[in-house]
């Protein structure tokens, strides 16, 4: 297959589902993958006590422009804080010799592919060097020790790099296990700035880092494990990109990991399309008519949406720490209210001024299928950009063909919002090259991230599904030839009670 792969959206399409043409796939429980690392550590630290709560309100934390205040502290008790906001493990089951846990973020198949690092310079309590986050045994362990040039900076910096192991999901989904990756470290992605903004700290993404340097420093083997995300607080301003090209001093022994006996399976084209995007972004430019995914204009008005906010707060951290996937819906009509707060999570979204990637999110399309909302007509919706307006594309209800474009999983349609994110696959590559569909495919996990934690503080039920019959869901909402429906997110009233 690799040789027919010449561009993501080469990939995004071979990948494709097609039905009554999925081969049978048997899972090999006896070789289940393992979602934490373990070191011959340098060096443990026990996360600090955990400091009280935030006490945040969830949509106030949505709504925040900016990501804290330049010159805080980062305290150690903080960063455990953080960790565990933005990772930690809520929940743990045995079932014979298989552990399977539940985190603060959710993730296809519940494998969990993802890991965070650390990068620390200068941090009281912590010696600068490189460090995994354990987060089932709740400690960091050192890597590797050193110091890292930047001239006479002393100011403390914190580097977050999120990483994906691609056997995780591939155990799973095979050739498709990419595209979990980039939504699961999207979720991921944006738990963490929600956890620093919670504390007050500054953040800023960086997308375009050199792979192989940050493979590098972490000790990463990049048949198996592929870094794909940086977020940073603390230290100077630097462009995306940018924050390591000063000197590397590590010195002293590297932490051998302890691995595992077990049988990889490996799949080439995995490392094929994670190579296509190491060269970095294309800085293209960005034609409007590249950005459509429709093939017909819509039928339907505009409604413009006066987001009416329920008005009891909404616990931050008690949605972080509850949020499970749910999807026992039931097709009871859903108060407008609590539509709105869903809808504002899912397009409140800040973009980063001049940073690249908010030139790239333009390529995000996010559309919502709407049934038994209170105040709306059924039917599917494009989000205006910039502006708190829905535009009617059809009228309708498409629930329950949508039900079976997502594998016949019926209990999509009784849900009250299905939120669709497409994208311009074409347009998007041209404009950005390879690595553009990393970060649409990532910002469309922080945008469902959003969308779980607001459903959860409703006492709503919500659930991913990335898993389609690709063009039958092109089919379904009438997308032109070069644009794909690639995840949904499904919320609305389940059986219990509910805010």
């Amino acid at each position: 297959m690799n040789d027919r792969i010449f561009s993501a959206s080469d990939y995004h399409w071979s990948t494709s589902h097609l039905r009554n043409r999925i081969k049978p796939h048997f899972l090999d429980f006896d070789h289940y993958p393992e979602p934490f690392k373990a070191y011959d550590a340098i060096k443990k630290i026990g996360f600090p006590k955990a400091i009280d709560p935030a006490k945040k309100d969830l949509i106030d934390l949505f709504s925040e422009i900016g990501s804290g205040k330049p010159g805080r502290r980062f305290e150690p008790a903080s960063l455990s804080k953080v960790l565990f906001l933005s990772y930690g493990v809520t929940r743990a089951e045995t079932s014979g010799k298989i552990s399977f846990f539940s985190r603060t973020v959710p993730s296809a198949g519940g494998l969990y592919p993802c890991h965070i690092y650390l990068i620390v310079r200068h941090m009281e309590g912590f010696e600068t060097g490189v460090y995994y986050c354990d987060m089932r045994q709740e400690s960091l362990i050192l890597i590797q020790r050193g110091s890292f040039s930047e001239g006479d900076d002393k100011t403390l910096d914190i580097s977050f790099v999120i990483t994906g192991s691609f056997f995780n999901s591939a155990w799973k989904y095979r050739e498709r296990a990419f595209r979990y990756l980039l939504l699961d470290s999207g979720h991921l992605i944006e738990n963490l700035f929600l956890a620093l903004k919670a504390e007050g700290l500054c953040s800023r993404a960086d997308y375009a880092f050199d792979d192989d340097k940050i493979s590098a420093l972490l000790s990463l083997d990049n048949e198996k494990e592929v870094p794909l995300a940086c977020i940073h607080s603390g230290g100077k301003e630097r462009k995306p990109g940018k924050r390591f090209e000063g000197g590397l001093n590590l010195s002293g022994p590297c932490s051998k990991e302890i691995k595992k006996e077990r049988q990889e399976i490996s799949y080439p084209i995995l490392n094929h399309i994670y190579e296509l995007g190491k060269p970095g972004f294309k800085n293209g430019s960005v034609d409007p008519e590249s950005v459509n995914v429709l093939t017909l204009e819509s039928e339907g008005p505009i409604s413009f949406l006066n987001f009416e906010m329920v008005k009891a707060p909404l616990d931050y951290e008690k949605a972080v720490f509850s949020r499970r996937s749910k999807r026992n819906f039931i097709t009871e009509f859903l108060d407008r209210k609590k539509a709105s707060v869903l809808m504002e999570a899912a397009a409140g979204l800040h973009p980063e001024i001049g940073h690249l990637s908010t030139r790239a999110r333009t390529f995000l399309i996010l559309g919502v299928s709407l049934q038994n909302v209170e105040g709306f007509d059924d039917g599917f919706y494009l989000f205006s950009e910039g502006t708190s307006s829905l535009h009617m594309i059809r009228n309708g209800r498409f629930h329950g063909p949508l039900s079976r474009v997502c594998l016949d999983q019926q209990w999509i349609s009784n849900a009250s919002l299905n939120f669709l994110f497409m994208a311009n696959l074409s347009g998007l590559e041209k404009a950005f090259g390879p690595r553009g569909y990393r970060l649409i495919m990532m910002e469309a996990g922080r945008i469902a991230q959003r969308i779980y934690l607001a459903a959860t503080g409703l006492g709503l039920g919500c659930c991913g599904v990335g898993a389609l019959y690709d063009e039958e869901a092109q089919a379904l909402f009438d997308l032109n030839p070069d644009s794909a429906l690639f995840y949904v997110v499904a919320a609305g009233r389940i059986k219990g009670k509910e805010r």
